[in-house]
């Protein structure tokens, strides 16, 4: 589930490059948002589980910490669920802090959110083959996609690029 985006222009006013720059500044736009834990339509998203769950130490994207280390020290549970999990296994408490549900474990999901094409007729947004998963995210919390106040950001840039041009 890419997020497209068409655009209607004069191909002697707009070039597959303006599409490219214009998707690389939406996916900016996007990353930025979910950063300070708002959906595609600028709302907080759900909040973390609190069921309690055990996290492995092998393979874990996070390094568990805190929590209540197993017996065969193999695991980590947390009675608080994946909000504890997550909480106490970042690093936290700079200033860039983003919300506290920000879509972001490792950084992988993000960092494989790119531009798939641009063309003069528009541009494709999605995930990497390295993060399918993010797709299941997606419909959990949406992220992938732009919000109305987003769009005349967007329209406004190209406003702008346009009317460079025709000067």
């Amino acid at each position: 589930m890419s997020a497209k985006v068409n655009l209607n222009l004069p191909a002697s006013l707009w070039t597959a490059r303006d599409s490219q720059q214009l998707a690389f500044n939406t996916v900016a736009m996007i990353k930025i948002r979910t950063g300070k834990g708002l959906d595609a339509d600028e709302k907080p998203f759900k909040g973390y589980s609190t069921n309690p769950i055990s996290v492995s130490k092998k393979g874990a994207r996070l390094t568990p910490k805190g929590g209540r280390p197993s017996s065969t020290g193999e695991t980590v549970y947390y009675a608080k669920g994946y909000k504890q999990y997550k909480n106490e296994s970042r690093r936290r408490g700079g200033s860039g802090d983003s919300a506290e549900v920000d879509l972001v474990l490792s950084g992988n999901m993000l960092n494989n959110f790119v531009v798939q094409e641009a063309t003069d007729e528009g541009f494709v947004l999605g995930l990497t083959k390295h993060a399918q998963y993010g797709y299941y995210v997606n419909e959990d919390r949406e992220f992938i996609g732009v919000s109305d106040r987003e769009v005349d950001i967007l329209a406004r840039a190209v406003e702008i690029d346009i009317r460079r041009k025709l000067k």
